[in-house]
């Protein structure tokens, strides 16, 4: 839990520092920089979001079944 939390709070720092100087970019009418800051920072995000599991693995009761579901 600890690990995982950290990892998501490293990758949610480093998005909003890349999309924060992309949005600055933005306003200084550099667009090149601001879409240079701004596609790693979404894929950062894009990467955390697909690593991070999901539901419950292997967390079903087995209720004694062997391999074809019969008790």
């Amino acid at each position: 839990m600890g690990y995982s939390l950290s990892m998501l709070l490293s990758a949610a720092t480093v998005t909003a520092g890349g999309l924060t100087a992309s949005a600055f970019s933005l306003t200084q009418g550099q667009t090149d920089q601001a879409i240079a800051f701004g596609w790693p920072a979404i894929a950062v995000a894009f990467v955390v979001v697909m690593l991070a599991p999901t539901g419950r693995r292997g967390r079903k009761a087995r209720d004694n079944q062997d391999e074809r579901g019969v008790k």
